[in-house]
């Protein structure tokens, strides 16, 4: 009876009618804006405006388990043990999983001992271990597939002439139609922009994302890292049929950043130049012959100072090998976390494509 009463209710209280309805819609915030200001308040030691700023931004993304996570992170650094054991299951429950992180992130030190947040990491740790022990082993194998890929082409294109070409690798967990909101900045250089699905699907909280990497241990990885390289360079081959190329420019964020490096180095005379934002160069996969011979591609790195998802050192290491093996490398940092840098793209576009 409460129920059938709290429906009427519900009922009486909107009209599905009316309009103005589903105003809320359009009220709803900008995450990706509100989530850079709450990295910049982290940044500032401002640990209850950031922690605000993530619980509006999340209103319009509650599915994002990595901002959850830096949620959970304000409130550790706040103290507040509570808060901090409730949104880190929440971002587990959400898709984040990687408990070792949690372990050693210094965020949480000021409630690591904390008997509820304590007892939570180590039942997180145990739940890990199950869904491992549940799932099973894992087989990797090659097999031929469809893939898909969005492209935006410049405003006047006919085929005629030929265009530069940007192609643009995803995030772990991204897609496509996520990725393309970059055509905002890509579209004011004449291009054709091309955002290829990475070829294996990864649950992302309750919708499908895709990921460039599959498999537990490291030789699996690396196989899948090499599969999905020469997928990028196959996709390569498809565009160069169907449209008029004349330059290559590749770029990608965190794990797109990983595959940049791979697909750059492994076949560098396809590319004009490229630029991993947020990567890491994955020497398991180079070999010291690919570093030798592709010397000749301009590589321009871009990486957060405060990055906890890629580590800064990661940059850094990759900024060493290539210049000692010769590159033309330019390594180019900014203020913030594991995000990507509309700005420094820009810069890229302009250093090559501008008029």
């Amino acid at each position: 009876m409460l129920f059938m009463l709290l429906m009427t209710a519900v009922s009486l209280q909107t009209d599905i009618y009316d309009p103005q309805a589903g105003a809320f819609l359009d009220r709803l915030p900008d995450p990706d804006s509100l989530f850079v200001l709450a990295d910049s308040a982290y940044r500032a030691g401002d640990y209850q405006l950031s922690a605000s700023l993530y619980l509006e931004g999340l209103q319009a993304q509650p599915w994002n388990s990595g901002s959850i996570y830096n949620l959970a992170c304000c409130y550790g650094l706040l103290g507040r043990a509570g808060l901090a054991s409730d949104y880190l299951e929440r971002a587990w429950k959400a898709g984040f999983d990687d408990i070792v992180h949690v372990r050693w992130d210094p965020d949480f030190d000021p409630v690591r001992t904390d008997p509820t947040f304590s007892a939570l990491v180590d039942s997180l740790e145990q739940l890990a271990a199950s869904r491992e022990e549940e799932l099973g082993e894992e087989v990797i194998f090659s097999a031929t597939g469809r893939f898909r890929c969005r492209v935006r082409l410049p405003e006047g294109y006919d085929g005629s002439d030929p265009v530069p070409l940007v192609l643009g690798l995803h995030g772990l967990g991204d897609s496509p139609e996520g990725f393309m909101g970059l055509w905002e900045v890509v579209g004011d250089y004449g291009c054709i922009f091309a955002v290829p699905q990475a070829p294996t699907p990864y649950l992302v909280g309750d919708r499908i994302g895709y990921t460039w990497y599959a498999g537990e241990d490291d030789s699996s990885r690396t196989a899948s890292a090499r599969q999905s390289r020469d997928y990028v360079l196959t996709l390569l081959d498809r565009l160069e049929e169907v449209y008029r190329i004349s330059d290559v420019y590749l770029f990608g964020y965190s794990q797109g950043g990983g595959m940049t490096y791979l697909a750059g180095l492994h076949a560098p005379q396809r590319f004009r130049a490229v630029a991993p934002f947020s990567g890491w160069l994955d020497m398991s996969v180079v070999s010291e012959e690919e570093l030798a011979a592709a010397s000749g591609v301009p590589v321009r790195i871009v990486h957060g100072e405060q990055d906890r998802v890629v580590d800064y050192g990661s940059a850094l290491f990759a900024d060493s090998v290539l210049s000692e093996a010769g590159y033309d490398v330019e390594f180019r940092t900014f203020q913030g976390q594991h995000m990507f840098s509309r700005d420094d793209l820009k810069a890229f576009l302009e250093e090559f494509l501008a008029d």
